[in-house]
């Protein structure tokens, strides 16, 4: 963990994907601030010197219509922080036909208010020299949004927040839940419910756990169910997704469901992965 602060100053040209760049570092808990004034940026500096704040990320640009200005300040910012800290220049280009369609796509006027072509010349005119003295210089005309946010964050060399991964019991016969991503259905699995010395007990209790686990197929569908897990967890936290949830679906909810579930969630947790357990319908009778 860095001690001083971190700031992402960023700039480039308008439909080149800032905001999409500033969202995606709000989600890794960045304190985010768009369309600052060049003025005002030393001043968003220097609150950090007496916050709590510490990864900081601020996007100027051709808005203010002032690129003097924004030139100098990105040429002397290193001198305008009263404290240390970690500060990189960012610039995001795109090729005119990519951002030409970008406009069209969004509707939305350039600030610059002229025709379309005639203002995209102009930016990339005056931000050319702005773009000399970033640090990261970052093309994004064949780049997706989320292709951007992962490009970057391994250029920065900062680690993606994981996808929690959250595990739900259930019963059928109570309804699927509305929140499923994935289902599984363990009604396969053999059944302590016919058993009267298992019939008020639960997936969680000694004796179901040993009755299940006697039978080659529970250990295989708990091998099959980490792996997938593991793998969805993995590639759903490239994608910049948070949350998922798995949901682990038997009869009544009391038995199958909630010792797979549990037992998944038992595993993922000693891996270091970011799970939570919860068992929808484990005290309904």
């Amino acid at each position: 963990m860095k001690n001083n602060p971190v700031v992402y100053l960023i700039t480039g040209l308008s439909g080149a994907g800032k905001s999409t760049l500033l969202r995606a570092l709000e989600d890794e808990q960045y304190f985010t601030v768009d369309n600052v004034p060049p003025n005002l940026i030393e001043h968003f500096l220097n609150i950090l010197c007496t916050s709590n704040v510490k990864k900081l990320a601020i996007v100027s640009d051709i808005r203010w219509k002032d690129p003097k200005s924004l030139y100098e300040v990105f040429n002397n910012v290193e001198k305008l922080a009263k404290c240390n800290m970690e500060i990189h220049k960012v610039f995001l280009k795109a090729d005119k036909p990519t951002i030409i369609d970008r406009y069209k796509k969004s509707r939305r006027i350039h600030p610059l208010e002229k025709s379309l072509e005639i203002a995209i010349d102009e930016e990339i005119n005056v931000m050319s020299s702005i773009e000399k003295i970033c640090d990261i210089v970052i093309d994004t005309t064949s780049i997706e949004p989320t292709e951007l946010k992962k490009n970057f964050f391994q250029i920065i060399n900062e680690n993606l927040r994981k996808l929690r991964l959250n595990i739900i019991s259930f019963g059928f016969k109570e309804g699927i839940p509305s929140i499923a991503d994935y289902l599984i259905d363990v009604r396969y699995l053999p059944n302590p419910f016919y058993f009267p010395e298992m019939y008020q007990l639960t997936g969680l209790d000694e004796k179901v756990i040993n009755f299940l686990e006697q039978f080659p197929e529970t250990n295989e569908t708990i091998n099959k169910l980490v792996d997938f897990a593991k793998f969805i967890q993995d590639k759903y936290s490239e994608s910049g997704r948070f949350e998922a949830y798995f949901c682990i679906g038997c009869t009544g909810g009391q038995h199958r469901s909630v010792y797979v579930a549990q037992k998944l969630y038992d595993i993922l947790k000693a891996d270091g992965r970011e799970v939570s357990i919860t068992h929808r319908d484990l005290e309904k009778k």
